[in-house]
């Protein structure tokens, strides 16, 4: 979001009397914590009527109401954040407290980590080493080869769920 919007709509929010849409935005608004910031920005324009780009140009007028109507919402909104990020973290942990064999899951971040080191070293390593030795190790490393690999675990990671639930499908059926 621009440091204008920004701007314009702490001013409403102190204006108008709503020092939780206006901490919110203040503290918020862009950067890591900015999920909720744009929620905020996104209610505002929804009780506006307009896309949250079209504020600027948006009446001081009904820009004060949009920001006084939001900040009836804004416990409710900031409550639903929460439950939504408890709720990642909690599917996260559940992820890692499988009581099933290390190497069932192990194997997708070992192959992600292995392909990007492959790439890192085909596309960056490899043309350094050419360059200052005058070598041409590049051409004997081919990226079709690795761009089949990378498929292969792209089917495998994507497509073995899927493979999975057809399955379970196909059987109940019967």
């Amino acid at each position: 979001m621009s440091t204008i919007l920004s701007s314009i709509l702490i001013a409403a929010a102190t204006k108008v009397g709503a020092p939780i849409v206006k901490q919110l935005l203040e503290q918020h608004v862009g950067g890591a914590a900015g999920e909720i910031g744009g929620m905020i920005v996104d209610a505002i324009a929804g009780k506006a009527g307009v896309a949250p780009d079209n504020l600027p140009s948006l009446p001081a007028k009904d820009l004060e109401a949009a920001v006084a109507a939001v900040e009836v919402e804004t416990p409710g909104l900031v409550a639903a954040w929460v439950d939504q990020q408890r709720e990642a973290n909690r599917l996260m942990l559940a992820e890692l407290d499988r009581s099933e064999s290390w190497w069932t899951w192990a194997w997708r971040p070992a192959w992600m980590w292995f392909l990007g080191f492959l790439f890192l070293f085909r596309l960056v390593l490899v043309p350094i080493a050419d360059a200052i030795l005058g070598s041409e190790i590049a051409a004997a490393v081919d990226l079709s080869n690795m761009m089949t690999l990378t498929a292969w675990f792209m089917g495998l990671y994507m497509g073995g769920h899927t493979l999975k639930d057809l399955a379970v499908k196909w059987t109940a059926r019967s």
